[in-house]
């Protein structure tokens, strides 16, 4: 198999690498095998191999579209600024914003939230969510929503995939050619999934002009009604895996463009896509469908020796809140059989129902509100420690200093040696006491923010919508919970039910310690 390869960089002028854009770097992705990958290489011996489209500068194969549809619409003369209304799950519009150009987006109520975020931080600042599902002709699909809104914003264009109003052969064809390359022109199958038809149309031509024998394989969620055999049904229920499946059969796709069509149903979706990540292939879940796929294809249709593509088309940075989140895919039943017994047992077995009793934590060692700088520092220096807690009247916890952030300010000249610690310990209330001098480092800035027995639950209306509630942190608590909180939190300030007392300090290195005394090693 050939590698797509660039010039080194060391022949590469200054000047050259000075004018590059992101728009000059699409295209040209690695291609990788696949069998190594846990769940995928095992019988029958087939290569299977993946192009890895989320390595565009965009995170996914929308980069393509976009580079040639900014293309045409300078030969059309539209203004660069001219307002692009772009309807689809996000992919072309996060491509698009890169490449400089204003936009109105139209985007799926399931797409994912990380995507949506991406764009506003891009400065698309209007983004209106339409319905899944929803069919041509009627009210709600996206394109009478965006004729709508066109009507109110003169110069605007409208950007639809679907329609098949772009001319997107030569875009694809360049991907043909790679692809060809990089297998050394030997290829049996190509599996892709499928959502507006563009890429399986264009790709399915482009690759059996050059290998006639090729099979095109379609790949669509449950329920989805793409498919030949498939029927529209607007009342089916719907799919989570995203941008892949329509509950129609989109106009753009070209009748017989696809040899034979696979529907995966979202756990096996979710749960291949968190082998691929295990494996070192950062794609999201639509990918996680395709390489499923194509290991069902391979299993049924192939021969040991022959070779299957699959087309990896974004990343899974873009799925924090659902494809990276072990809670989430728990909530939604989207762990297969056996990832579900593996996280079990990283999460509860390993600890074995221990709770911080069993750390065997030495007792805390505090300071009182009122002891100077001097005193606290001192004390962290004499015994190696990077943070304190602080008391309050009647000895009660009421926040903690870090040894960093007492320094830093020590230097740069905000605090005194002799000044009391509480003008510059953080309280466990939210905000550094005493004076309105912000944290100086990262231990103090991260502290504010959650550590100390405080976790932040943060809504979508971002930063200025932060909250904070306690987590209670005892001698009872069991290990697993612990585990939890320093997914977030550095350290975990150990107190009585009352929350008076600070009994000890927990820090991650403590759990590394009890599970090696217990010879598990699952840190």
């Amino acid at each position: 198999m050939a590698r797509s390869t660039s010039p080194p960089l060391t022949l590469l002028s200054a000047a050259y690498l000075a004018s590059l854009l992101p728009v000059d770097t699409i295209g040209r992705t690695p291609m990788v095998r696949l069998s190594s990958v846990e769940g995928i290489g095992e019988r029958p011996p087939v290569d299977i191999v993946g192009k890895l489209e989320y390595m565009n500068p965009g995170s996914s194969i929308k980069d393509r579209v976009a580079k040639h549809i900014v293309a045409q619409l300078d030969a059309k003369g539209v203004p660069k600024d001219a307002l692009l209304i772009v309807a689809g799950p996000g992919n072309l519009a996060i491509s698009l914003g890169m490449l400089k150009r204003t936009l109105l987006c139209l985007i799926p109520e399931r797409t994912s939230t990380d995507r949506v975020q991406l764009l506003k931080a891009a400065g698309v600042a209007d983004i209106v969510r339409t319905l899944d599902g929803a069919l041509p002709g009627s009210a709600e699909h996206p394109v009478e929503i965006g004729k709508r809104i066109a009507k109110h914003k003169p110069g605007a264009v409208y950007i639809d995939e679907e329609l098949g109003d772009w001319d997107l052969g030569e875009c694809y064809r360049e991907l043909a050619e790679e692809i060809i390359e990089q297998v050394d022109g030997r290829l049996d199958a190509l599996v892709l999934g499928v959502d507006t038809g563009n890429a399986a149309t264009h790709l399915s031509k482009a690759l059996k002009a050059k290998l006639p024998g090729l099979q095109v394989v379609g790949v669509e969620p449950a329920n989805s009604a793409i498919g030949e055999q498939s029927v529209t049904n607007p009342l089916v229920k719907r799919w989570l895996c995203e941008d892949i499946g329509r509950a129609y059969a989109p106009r753009a796709l070209a009748p017989g463009s696809v040899d034979m069509w696979i529907q995966v149903s979202d756990t096996v979706a979710y749960s291949m896509a968190r082998r691929l990540i295990q494996g070192g292939i950062h794609a999201g879940p639509s990918s996680g469908a395709s390489v499923a796929a194509a290991r069902m294809y391979s299993m049924s249709s192939l021969q040991p020796g022959q070779r299957v593509a699959v087309i990896l088309g974004d990343t899974a940075r873009n799925y924090g809140e659902t494809l990276l989140s072990d809670d989430w895919l728990l909530a939604h039943d989207l762990f297969d059989a056996r990832m579900l017994d593996d996280l079990q047992r990283t999460q509860l077995e390993q600890y074995r129902a221990a709770s911080i009793e069993d750390l065997q934590l030495p007792a805390a060692v505090t300071v009182s509100e009122n002891d100077t700088m001097a005193v606290a520092i001192g004390l962290m220096l004499e015994n190696d420690f990077s943070q304190v807690p602080v008391t309050g009247q009647g000895r009660k916890l009421i926040g903690y200093l870090t040894l960093s952030a007492a320094q830093a300010l020590l230097e740069n000249g905000t605090a005194q040696r002799s000044m009391p610690v509480k003008q510059f310990m953080l309280r466990f209330a939210g905000k550094p006491s005493g004076t309105a001098n912000p944290p100086v480092d990262g231990g103090a800035s991260s502290a504010g923010s959650g550590l100390g027995g405080f976790r932040s639950i943060s809504s979508r209306g971002g930063a200025a919508s932060r909250r904070r509630s306690y987590w209670l942190i005892t001698p009872e608590t069991p290990l697993n919970e612990l585990a939890k909180f320093f997914e977030v939190h550095s350290v975990a300030f150990v107190t009585d039910a009352s929350r008076k007392f600070c009994l000890g300090i927990a820090t991650k290195q403590d759990l590394i310690g009890f599970l090696a005394r217990r010879n598990t090693h699952h840190f």
